[in-house]
C-alpha cells in the first residue's frame, strides 16, 4: 500500500478515530485552516463549501495569486515544483515557515484512484501532536509515539520514493503516468511533479502530493 512513501514513517490509518470522530484528522477531503472560530464546533470543512462567514479572514479559492495569499498567515499557501534536488527543495520548505526537525507529527496517506479529477497521484498529510490535541480533542493515551523521521527528511524522501516509483531512467515521459491528467500519449503526455500546501501553519499541518502534468508539442 505504501509503494513509493517514505518508507520510515509510521502511517496512520485515513479513517483512524479519535473520542469524538468528527471530523476525523486524517480526512484527505477536508481542510483545517488557520482563522477558525473557536466557538464553531466544526474546524475542518470541505474546501469546496468553506462557508468562509464562519471564519475570520477565510477567504473562498481564488485563481488570482494575490487574493488567495493566507489572510491569517505571514507565509505559507500552495506551491508546485517538479525539482527532485533536496538542496532547493528544503529551502522552499524553509521560506513557508516549516519547522524542519519536527519529530512530533502524524502522517496519513492516500494514493487516488482517479488522478485527472483529483489532480494528485499521491499524497501525504501531516497533523502535528499539537494539533491533535487542541484541534481534534485526542486524549494524550491515543497520540502514537514521535516519528523517527524529521519533517525535513520525510518531505524529502517522498519526493525521492515518488521519483523512483513513476519516473523511467533515461525516458524524458512515464509510460507509469499515462493518462494521469488527461493526456493523449502523443501531443499531450505526462510528466511528473510535486505540490506542497501549508494547510495551518500555526498548529502544523501539512500536505504533499505528486501529480502529472501535460507536457504539449
Amino acid at each position: 500500500m505504501y509503494e513509493g512513501f517514505p518508507g520510515g514513517l509510521k502511517f496512520s490509518a485515513v479513517n483512524w478515530e479519535k473520542s469524538d470522530a468528527s471530523p476525523l484528522p486524517g480526512d484527505e477531503g477536508t481542510f483545517t485552516p488557520q482563522g477558525f472560530l473557536l466557538e464553531e464546533p466544526t474546524i475542518a470543512f470541505p474546501w469546496r463549501d468553506s462557508a468562509p462567514d464562519r471564519f475570520y479572514g477565510a477567504e473562498e479559492p481564488s485563481a488570482n495569486p494575490i487574493l488567495n495569499a493566507p489572510l491569517q498567515e505571514a507565509s505559507g499557501g500552495t506551491i508546485y515544483f517538479e525539482t527532485t534536488d533536496t538542496d532547493s527543495i528544503e529551502a522552499v520548505f524553509s521560506a513557508m515557515g516549516v519547522r524542519p526537525e519536527s519529530k512530533d507529527y502524524i502522517v496519513f496517506a492516500a494514493s487516488s484512484p482517479n488522478p485527472v479529477e483529483s489532480r494528485y497521484v499521491d499524497q501525504i498529510k501531516f497533523v502535528s501532536h499539537g494539533a491533535l490535541r487542541s484541534l481534534f480533542k485526542v486524549d494524550d493515551d491515543r497520540i502514537p509515539p514521535e516519528q523517527t523521521l524529521t519533517l525535513r527528511q520525510a518531505l524529502t524522501e517522498f519526493v525521492i520514493e515518488q521519483d523512483a516509483k513513476w519516473n523511467e531512467p533515461g525516458r524524458p515521459f512515464s509510460s507509469r503516468l499515462s493518462g494521469a491528467a488527461g493526456g493523449d500519449g502523443d501531443w499531450a503526455k505526462e510528466a511528473l511533479a510535486f505540490g506542497f500546501h501549508v494547510e495551518n501553519s500555526f498548529w502544523e499541518i501539512y500536505r504533499i502530493w505528486s501529480r502529472a502534468w501535460l507536457v504539449t508539442k
